[in-house]
């Protein structure tokens, strides 16, 4: 199957420049030509696709969401009274809101089984490319243990996620095995505290940094990277030294981690927008206090941040965490960006040919020849306007290896 795609304009992310009147040819999945009409041969039994009045570009990656997380606030009696089973269906759902909005790959950061990625790869419902962590590990009493003083215990191991709680070097060595025959494309680790964890405090550090080398080392035996949830200073270069690839959040960098960082070649994954989801849950009702208070204590330094990583030349890496905010609503974060001083083509870039080398997944990030047949269609210029990306609905054209998944009626 061929599929021609025709339309106003086309951005490169990479160059930043647009080709007028272009044409995406697609056969089999894959792009063969992205250029202007003049001068292509389209094949006669191509399927054409009308995308007009639309601009063209590669489509969108997120590298943090949680696709088994509601995006509706933190509620702990309904999560006591939620099925396994049924957690695992709210994937579903949220992955077609991910698919919708543009962002046809992404990285889950803990929740979702490799079997959701694998049901996607099937056709068994919509949804973006996906590199899944499936347990987030942190210590006893860290970012991700949910048993509480009363001995309830949210984190329940299934037979293809397992416990999230780990201590010590050699059950860092053993767990990180265990996620990895579970199916994980990446290891993610709690290096510090959180927002949304009841037990710990963001700015306090979390694992030995014998624990996070373990992590490490065993996950590059097996050819994966790690991630690490850091918002705590000393967390984020525990993280670094160790060899972390990402840092996640990085609430509190100063000069010396964004020394690290820059000499590391490591990437930021800000999810500025995850700070402010917990404000306006918690304004509705959603949130348990603490939340909010902490959301509220670390807003202003998690911008500050940023700032500073984006004005010393670190890598960015788009990223949302949504699943703390409604699935769909990801694009969000390119304004959040935008304020805090990154160029608009720069932001488009964090979210396809930076995401996709940070990331390592594949074909994805660009529409050159080979390339999966991921891109989306937007009624205007982004980088004029970074708007046609941060809302769902001015998303018109979705495709996802060639095959057409939105397309708004003109």
């Amino acid at each position: 199957m061929i599929r021609a795609v025709f339309g106003d304009s086309l951005l490169d992310p990479a160059t930043g420049e647009v080709t007028r009147q272009p044409v995406v040819l697609i056969e089999d999945g894959r792009v063969t030509r992205a250029g202007p009409r003049n001068g292509t041969q389209v094949p006669r039994d191509a399927e054409t696709i009308d995308a007009a009045e639309l601009t063209l570009l590669p489509g969108l990656i997120d590298c943090h969401v949680h696709l088994t997380s509601l995006g509706e606030g933190l509620d702990f009696t309904r999560e006591l009274v939620t099925p396994p089973t049924f957690e695992l269906m709210r994937a579903v759902r949220a992955a077609k809101r991910t698919l919708e909005a543009g962002f046809t790959s992404v990285r889950d950061a803990s929740g979702s089984p490799a079997g959701v990625r694998m049901a996607i790869d099937a056709g068994y419902f919509p949804g973006p490319r996906m590199f899944v962590t499936v347990s987030a590990l942190s210590q006893t009493g860290g970012h991700t243990d949910a048993h509480f003083m009363c001995g309830a215990d949210l984190d329940i191991p299934l037979p293809d996620r397992p416990h999230q709680v780990v201590d010590g070097v050699e059950a860092m060595r053993l767990r990180v095995r265990e996620v990895i025959r579970a199916g994980a494309d990446w290891i993610k680790l709690c290096t510090s505290g959180g927002v949304l964890s009841p037990g710990d405090q963001p700015h306090h550090s979390a694992l030995t940094l014998e624990e996070i080398r373990t992590a490490v080392e065993e996950a590059r035996a097996q050819g994966r990277k790690v991630m690490a949830h850091a918002q705590a200073n000393a967390g984020i270069k525990n993280a670094l030294k160790a060899g972390v690839a990402t840092i996640e959040h990085g609430i509190w960098l100063d000069g010396d981690a964004i020394e690290m960082m820059l000499d590391g070649r490591n990437a930021l994954v800000p999810t500025l927008v995850a700070p402010h989801w917990v404000i306006r849950h918690a304004e509705a009702g959603k949130m348990p206090a603490y939340a909010i208070e902490k959301a509220r204590a670390v807003i202003d330094d998690h911008k500050s941040s940023v700032r500073l990583a984006i004005e010393s030349g670190v890598k960015i890496a788009f990223g949302t965490d949504t699943g703390v905010g409604p699935h769909g609503s990801n694009g969000e974060e390119f304004l959040l960006m935008r304020e805090l001083g990154m160029e608009p083509i720069d932001c488009i870039r964090a979210a396809t040919t930076v995401a996709a080398e940070t990331i390592g997944m594949k074909g994805v990030g660009s529409l050159q020849p080979g390339a999966w047949g991921d891109l989306i269609g937007v009624p205007g210029d982004p980088v004029a306007d970074l708007e046609l990306l941060a809302k769902p609905e001015s998303v018109h054209l979705v495709l996802k290896g060639g095959e057409v998944v939105k397309q708004r009626a003109r």
